[in-house]
């Protein structure tokens, strides 16, 4: 019995030791499986909220634009069901990839345009645009109102929630792939 259990502890070390180095290797080539954001990313490509590029890419230091934002954002949620062609904004056709995901965004109260019925889809998103999206998906708006609304008010609410932490970006900075990454995990966790 002894020598069974013994047998028993030796595969199941065997086993840790072989797999342990797979599961810290990155899915993708261009991302270090030791930069600060490695897991972030790990996680959300397991979850579905973030993929890569066709060519296998995560692309990490890539910004964000308010399109692809939007799209993140319904993922994260898994508003990706009942999608629907919209014209809410005039410079979003409906003919846009990401006409749907903003549609949806928008419908839902995560992502507003920049007014005069203008979304700005392939504007680069900002920190505080980014902040803002999040905090309003994660159902915190009333909390950032009551810190001042945007743009501090939002960034107060993410920072108390510990969505920012890891982050080291500022107001009006654009976002890069790596850092939307540890801002939604940030959520996640």
């Amino acid at each position: 019995m002894k020598h069974k259990l013994q047998r028993i502890l030796v595969c199941f070390l065997a086993l840790t030791l072989l797999t342990c180095p797979a599961l810290a290797a990155s899915s993708f080539p261009d991302v270090d499986e030791n930069a600060d954001y490695a897991e972030a990313v790990e996680y959300l490509k397991d979850v579905g909220i973030m993929r890569g590029d066709d060519k296998g890419n995560f692309n990490p230091n890539n910004t964000v634009t308010r399109a692809e934002m939007a799209t993140i954002i319904c993922n994260m949620l898994g508003e990706t069901e009942d999608l629907t062609v919209s014209d809410t904004f005039s410079d979003v056709p409906t003919t846009h990839w990401a006409n749907k995901y903003i549609a949806k965004a928008s419908e839902l109260g995560f992502v507003s345009g920049y007014g005069g019925g203008k979304f700005g889809p392939n504007d680069t998103v900002t920190f505080e645009q980014a902040v803002t999206m999040v905090v309003r998906a994660m159902g915190l708006e009333e909390i950032a109102l009551d810190y001042g609304g945007y743009p501090d008010g939002y960034i107060e609410a993410a920072t108390k929630y510990g969505f920012t932490q890891g982050l080291s970006v500022q107001v009006g900075e654009k976002m890069a792939r790596n850092q939307i990454a540890l801002l939604l995990y940030q959520t996640q966790i």
